[in-house]
């Protein structure tokens, strides 16, 4: 009974390392297609409901798991961790994807710049405000 836990550890080590690569895929992947230019016709696989698919995606693989448990093929503990797992890489996807798909999108508040390095900053001040 000594010899098990060496074998975890192989398996959670090699599930970590398979958890990073994925992420660095994914936002490698993510960081591509965002930067493809658009289309003529605009006929993309976009929602304006992207929490109802990502809800699906996550429910529908929880009640997959839910099922196997029922069924017998996992235990309630492998079930328990198998949801897990999932519900930690989908969270570290998520939040990979928002990083990249939204970091071009925001103008910083200090310096602010366009793509080709030029000042954001109007050259005459709007009417009502005084310029310094």
């Amino acid at each position: 009974m000594t010899g098990h836990g060496g074998g975890w550890l192989l398996l959670l080590t090699l599930l970590i390392w398979l958890a990073f690569k994925t992420a660095r895929a994914f936002v490698r992947a993510y960081d591509v297609l965002n930067t493809l230019p658009p289309r003529e016709k605009e006929n993309r696989m976009t929602t304006r409901y992207p929490l109802r698919v990502a809800g699906s995606i996550v429910g529908g693989l929880t009640a997959l798991i839910n099922g196997l448990v029922g069924s017998g093929l996992f235990t309630t503990i492998q079930g328990n961790a198998t949801t897990g797992v999932i519900s930690a890489v989908l969270t570290l996807l998520a939040a990979f994807g928002i990083v990249i798909s939204t970091e071009r999108k925001v103008t910083p508040l200090t310096d602010p710049r366009d793509q080709s390095g030029r000042p954001l900053t109007p050259d005459t001040p709007a009417e009502g405000e005084r310029g310094w």
